[in-house]
């Protein structure tokens, strides 16, 4: 008897936790692309990669990666150009999202088109663009 409460126990255990795992729901598209850009802004290779999709990674293995944009940006372990990061506009369809955030330093503001897609049940970014901010002088 008390190897059937321990086994009744267990299933509702393994029931709960499958239950929690199916219902959890990934970061909204908006939160991934401001850590996309906070990554940026704090020359994070390793969180960038983590957060780029295929076609960002240039062929690259995480190691390759980290190791080219260290050379390209400088060897800095964490840069920080305390950067201001908001989010613009957001469109979220069914696996794919637009947000267009504004990055804005003392130098100046820019609007950045990050095009997110759904893929193993979480948001990568696959596309980036940036573009002058209107409201800054030439």
């Amino acid at each position: 008897m008390p190897l059937v409460v321990a086994l009744g126990i267990v299933g509702l255990l393994l029931g709960f936790l499958f239950f929690a795992f199916v219902h959890e729901s990934p970061p909204p598209p908006a939160d991934v692309a401001i850590a996309y850009e906070r990554a940026w802004d704090l020359l994070d290779f390793s969180m960038l990669f983590d957060l780029s999709g295929t076609e960002l990674r240039d062929g690259m293995r995480r190691d390759a990666f980290i190791a080219a944009k260290h050379q390209a940006y400088g060897e800095h372990e964490h840069g920080q150009l305390g950067a201001t990061i908001e989010v613009d506009t957001a469109v979220t369809g069914h696996d794919t999202a637009l947000v267009v955030t504004r990055v804005a330093t003392p130098e100046g503001a820019v609007r950045n088109n990050v095009l997110l897609e759904r893929r193993s049940g979480g948001w990568v970014v696959v596309g980036y663009n940036l573009r002058p901010d209107p409201a800054q002088p030439v």
